[in-house]
C-alpha cells in the first residue's frame, strides 16, 4: 500500500503516475489539516476519530516519513558545507 501525504490532488496525481506505469497498488492519502483519508473511488474523504488506531497508525507512518526526509535533507546540506 502507498500512503500519500496530501489531499485529493496529490492522490489523483499519484494514481495517474501509477496508471502510466501499469501498476495496481492500493493507495490512499492523508490530508493534514483535518486528518482526512482520501480513497480512490470515494467522493467524500473518510474522517476517523482522533483516537482511532487506524488513523494513529497512518499518522505515525506519515510522521516517520517526514522525520526521515528532514534528517536526510539536513545531511545533504551538511555535506555541501564541508569542502
Amino acid at each position: 500500500m502507498i500512503i500519500i501525504d496530501g489531499g485529493r490532488g496529490q492522490l489523483n496525481f499519484a494514481l495517474q503516475e501509477l496508471n502510466k506505469l501499469g501498476l495496481k497498488i492500493p493507495i490512499i492519502s492523508i490530508a493534514k489539516q483535518f486528518e482526512e483519508i482520501y480513497i480512490p473511488g470515494r467522493i467524500q474523504p473518510m474522517r476517523l476519530a482522533k483516537k482511532d488506531k487506524a488513523l494513529q497508525f497512518i499518522q505515525e507512518i506519515r510522521n516517520e516519513a517526514h522525520r526521515f526526509a528532514i534528517k536526510y535533507n539536513r545531511l545533504l546540506r551538511k555535506k555541501e558545507m564541508i569542502p
